[in-house]
């Protein structure tokens, strides 16, 4: 079927103004890169005011970023707006994420949200990914995890790595969308391959679990060192639990010990903890009671209530570091008020004593009890031996005490 002489016009003439519009947008880019930024304003701005929509967008780009005399925001916000009525996704984008930015900038309450959400319809990955994320965190009118969940899986079929981790938490967890293991490790899988170091942390752990998978451990310590060497923590405990106890790898000790040296470092509690207990024990390290000390304050000074108990024992002794039996009081007070049973039945003992702590029955009873409602091993026989030590009114008043305990976090 031929188009006829009117047709085939009409085609040439589109094909010329959608080539036109590549043209400009490749010359305004090409004006934006370069180096002199002073002749890209006097370029662009013609471009802009005579109505090219990637003029526009880039000179909004120049005001966003601050280039040559500061940022401009609010004129950022009127280019981006130009080139937005135009159908310009990534100016929609901008200024979407600008309004979010600074609200006081919208021309009306919704704006910021009409602009992503445009702009996600015309394909804007970024803003796909930004949609869902204002979902998730609950900061737009009617959010909900199933918009979320609607948005992040766009942004993630169009390869968007964070949505594709997003996308595969929200199938893990259940998030807006049934609970499905196996799409999860789907999308998590894409994402780990493109390097997100948390997909990789979790494809180790879903690997360890057999969730959504085969349980392979092999394979799991091999997604917990890629991620371990992008200096994810998590992966960092777990890969040195993995060669401390031969777990998918070969037993290493002290391999162990330098992952966990790593993610105490980077601030994991439960890494530091474990690392003073190695240095204790000498376990892939040379002993080091100094070194037990040191890690199990940095927990304690963290609020870590095991590593409070552990400190005040060390101060105690004055092992690794200098006795103190006030400090070792003032620690194992804290972790006592945290719930930690062994530390509640030790100053209970304290208390009877006056052994770094004011002497005090009725609360040391009230912290044995406290412990032996939690099983504490040594608890019960202290509680009988306190016993004997209160008259009927002190037993009363710890009792109540103990009744109306809450914990401190």
């Amino acid at each position: 079927m031929s188009l006829g002489r009117c047709g085939i016009i009409l085609l040439l003439v589109l094909c010329m103004v959608d080539m036109h519009g590549v043209a400009h947008a490749q010359n305004a880019e090409a004006i934006y890169n370069q180096a002199d930024r002073a002749s890209v304003l006097k370029q662009l701005r013609p471009l802009a005011v005579a109505g090219d929509a990637s003029a526009q967008f880039y000179l909004g780009l120049f005001y966003e970023l601050g280039q040559q005399g500061g940022k401009n925001p609010s004129e950022a916000a009127r280019w981006f707006r130009m080139a937005g009525k135009q159908e310009q996704p990534a100016a929609l984008y901008h200024l979407g994420m600008l309004l979010v930015a600074q609200p006081k900038l919208a021309k009306e309450p919704d704006e910021a949200v009409k602009a992503l959400s445009r702009a996600a319809e015309l394909g804007e990955v970024a803003a796909q990914y930004a949609l869902a994320e204002l979902h998730t965190d609950g900061k737009i009118q009617g959010a909900s995890k199933a918009q979320a969940e609607q948005w992040y899986r766009k942004a993630a079929e169009h390869g968007d790595q964070r949505a594709q981790y997003a996308l595969g938490m929200a199938l893990y967890k259940g998030e807006g969308v049934s609970a499905n293991a196996q799409e999860a490790a789907k999308w998590l899988h894409q994402a780990a391959e493109g390097g997100v170091a948390a997909a990789q942390f979790q494809m180790g752990v879903m690997l360890d679990k057999g969730q959504g998978m085969h349980p392979n451990p092999t394979e799991a310590a091999r997604w917990y060192q890629k991620a371990a060497e992008q200096g994810d923590v998590d992966a960092q405990f777990n890969l040195a639990v993995k060669y401390d106890k031969g777990l998918g790898v070969q037993k290493d000790p002290a391999v162990a010990a330098s992952w966990m040296e790593k993610a105490a470092a980077g601030g994991d509690i439960q890494a530091m903890r474990v690392l003073a207990r190695w240095y204790g024990e000498g376990n892939g390290l040379v002993a080091s009671s100094e070194q037990a000390a040191l890690w199990y304050r940095r927990a304690a000074d963290l609020g870590n209530p095991e590593a409070q108990y552990r400190l005040a024992m060390l101060l105690t002794k004055g092992q690794g570091v200098k006795q103190n039996l006030s400090e070792a009081g003032k620690w194992l007070t804290k972790a006592a008020e945290q719930g930690d049973a062994e530390a509640q039945n030790e100053l209970g003992v304290r208390c009877f004593e006056g052994n770094g702590v004011r002497k005090n029955p009725v609360a040391g009873y009230a912290w044995l009890l406290l412990a032996t409602a939690q099983g504490q091993a040594q608890a019960k026989t202290n509680l009988a031996y306190a016993e004997t030590k209160l008259n009927p009114r002190q037993k009363a008043q710890a009792e109540r005490q103990a009744k109306t305990f809450t914990i401190k976090r």
